[in-house]
């Protein structure tokens, strides 16, 4: 008695439509997520007291001069302490 091991051989164009549709089905899934949770009335809410809140940005906004050398030390400092 001798066991048969039959291989599956798989194309290249068969490989490639299977990771289209992978690929499809994740982000179509992964979107679903953030529309449900847009469609929230609380998450609406929250945006307009939050927006009412701080009131409107003007527009244009001010232009403020930089000091090149604290935005420097900030950077540097920011880099160092988020870990890069």
């Amino acid at each position: 008695m001798t066991i048969e091991k039959k291989e599956k051989e798989i194309s290249r164009k068969d490989f490639l439509k299977g990771v289209g549709a992978s690929i499809a089905g994740v982000t179509l899934l992964g979107g679903v997520g953030g529309i449900l949770t847009a469609c929230s009335d609380q998450t609406t809410a929250e945006v307009q007291t939050t927006v009412e809140a701080k009131g409107k940005p003007e527009w244009p906004f001010p232009y403020a001069k930089l000091d090149a050398d604290k935005a420097a030390e900030r950077a540097y400092h920011a880099y160092l302490s988020k870990g890069g």
